[in-house]
């Protein structure tokens, strides 16, 4: 019998002068989208997902706002850019290196439509016709063309790579599903008042919980919330925990998610913490 549980902490930090904006973890790599919200430049990082290491940093586009993360897929990031400000619709296309930052290809015609066995396929529009072209994932190079009313095209929309981490799941599904006893634990843990209560169930046996309490207003008027984790073992003990952001306008659930048995979040704004399950 264990007597004495060992409480968890960050295995590492990584912090900015600018706001996290989006994380994509695949091939041990975690992307990082990074944004200056008062100059309105966008730049991007890849680090080791294990060690928390740079493995590059400041890369940035001749577009420096209107672009964002888009897939991961084996060796190769890509990018996207929006048509135009006011129409947040993928346009041109950038592919990176994964490991080294390095640019590879860029395609300026094409809007990013899905990657199927190492083709990324994406729509072309022309006033005479709408087209999907097929391109190597690693080159940009050409692969096939066919006409967006064939039926290869609709296939496209069914067929989803899969992702390689885990996102939370609203708590009141995890109520009804047949696991009731696990459910009753967390619910003992989560106070009664919380906003959105989301969960992770991590294949070591340890579970995940986010949720939101109210923080009152801002200077406004406006509701606020303090965002908050914890990591607890199968039998409720309490492993870790952590105010991940304060004050923030939305109880949405998407500020965490877990991927090689490893919790990772975005702590007040500029800063990932990662966190060790097992």
């Amino acid at each position: 019998m264990q007597l004495f549980r060992k409480r968890l902490s960050p295995t590492w930090t990584f912090r900015s002068d600018k706001k996290v904006w989006r994380l994509l973890p695949g091939s041990g790599v975690l992307a990082v989208e990074l944004r200056d919200t008062d100059n309105k430049i966008t730049e991007f990082a890849g680090l080791d997902i294990e060690t928390g290491s740079s493995l590059w940093q400041n890369f940035q586009l001749e577009e420096k706002w209107w672009v964002t993360v888009n897939k991961i897929y084996n060796d190769v990031l890509l990018l996207q850019q929006f048509v135009k400000p006011d129409m947040p619709t993928p346009g041109k296309i950038f592919a990176v290196d994964l490991f080294t930052g390095k640019p590879l290809w860029q395609n300026h015609e094409l809007s990013y439509l899905n990657i199927i066995d190492d083709v990324v396929y994406g729509l072309r529009r022309t006033l005479q016709s709408e087209d999907i072209v097929g391109l190597n994932y690693r080159t940009g190079e050409e692969r096939e063309v066919f006409s967006a009313d064939d039926t290869r095209a609709q296939e496209l929309s069914f067929s989803l790579p899969e992702d390689d981490f885990i996102l939370p799941s609203l708590f009141e599904e995890l109520e009804e599903t047949p696991d009731s006893a696990s459910a009753a634990v967390l619910k003992r843990l989560i106070p009664p008042d919380a906003k959105t209560p989301t969960v992770i169930k991590s294949p070591s046996g340890k579970e995940i919980v986010g949720y939101h309490l109210n923080a009152g207003t801002d200077e406004k008027g406006v509701q606020v919330y303090d965002s908050h984790l914890k990591i607890i073992d199968g039998e409720g003990k309490i492993l870790f925990e952590d105010v991940a952001d304060k004050k923030v306008y939305s109880a949405l659930q998407d500020f965490y998610f877990a991927v090689n048995e490893q919790l990772i979040y975005v702590r007040n704004s500029n800063e990932i913490v990662a966190v060790k399950l097992s």
